[in-house]
């Protein structure tokens, strides 16, 4: 009898590369073939965690809805002696179940604040690094649930007619005022989103529930990047294709054509660190 084949685990090939990434600071994205049916995880979980390495107090936008990929490198930073804070609408606790087994306690001991970002106030202590990585698309738009509610913990729809759309345009303006009230002086933000054509796109979720994500178009972008309080450092922008798989392009410019509506996955990423100016 010939041996079973391997089972091919993208999450855990994604957060292997991420975890190299980390530690040696240089972006192990995974790209072309090799990335065929996965996620934008593969190149912009990499990405930032190689950009981690020297961060000595992070903020995490969308803390509890991490991804696996993601939420592994959260919690290697903490092993590393960074401190980690999380900011989301939703109480992990909400979601436990959500969690592999091998995070779930790790998750539990991280201090969460369960708020909205674009209001919330720093307590005591400022950031040398804010991280939002896929999850400006959903601000404005997701709305948590109260905490009673079993079914799902965002307010989100059974039809696709009946999903709302609405995302305030002031929305990228307070979230960009809100990240510089908790960074120290020239900390910097990681920021990735789907990037396309641009607008509210339409999303099923793994319950089945419809809501609207953010695209990023050009303008949009250009918008988010040009707040004078803070300088550009970097920008990268990747593309998907199902026969090529992720490949990095040169400019916003070549994903105008892209869009990922009811698509379970983004097809194109833009990704950008912002520096504090003072």
């Amino acid at each position: 009898m010939e041996p079973l084949a391997e089972i091919v685990n993208p999450e855990q090939i994604i957060l292997d590369k991420a975890l190299l990434s980390l530690n040696t600071g240089e972006a192990q994205v995974i790209a072309g073939v090799d990335s065929l049916e996965m996620s934008e995880r593969c190149v912009e979980v990499p990405w930032a965690a190689a950009l981690l390495q020297d961060s000595h107090s992070v903020l995490d936008i969308g803390f509890s809805m991490s991804p696996p990929e993601w939420m592994g490198v959260l919690l290697r930073i903490t092993e590393l002696g960074s401190k980690l804070v999380g900011i989301d609408i939703i109480d992990p606790i909400r979601v436990e179940s959500r969690y592999r087994a091998d995070q779930v306690s790790a998750v539990m001991e991280v201090p969460v604040r369960v708020e909205d970002f674009l209001t919330a106030k720093p307590h005591d202590e400022l950031f040398d690094t804010v991280v939002c990585i896929s999850t400006l698309e959903h601000i404005g738009i997701d709305r948590a649930t109260d905490p009673s509610n079993s079914a799902t913990v965002f307010e989100r729809a059974e039809s696709a007619t009946d999903a709302n759309d609405f995302r305030d345009p002031a929305t990228d303006s307070a979230f960009l005022d809100a990240a510089n009230r908790f960074l120290s002086s020239q900390g910097r933000i990681l920021i990735s989103v789907p990037a396309g054509s641009g607008g509210p796109i339409l999303h099923q979720d793994s319950l089945g529930y419809y809501t609207h994500q953010f695209e990023y178009g050009p303008e949009q972008w250009t918008a988010l990047i040009s707040d004078p309080r803070f300088t550009v450092e970097q920008e990268q922008f990747y593309r998907y294709d199902s026969e090529a798989g992720w490949n990095q392009v040169d400019e916003f410019a070549d994903l105008t054509d892209q869009t990922s509506t009811l698509m379970p996955y983004a097809t194109g990423c833009a990704m950008v660190v912002l520096r504090k100016i003072m």
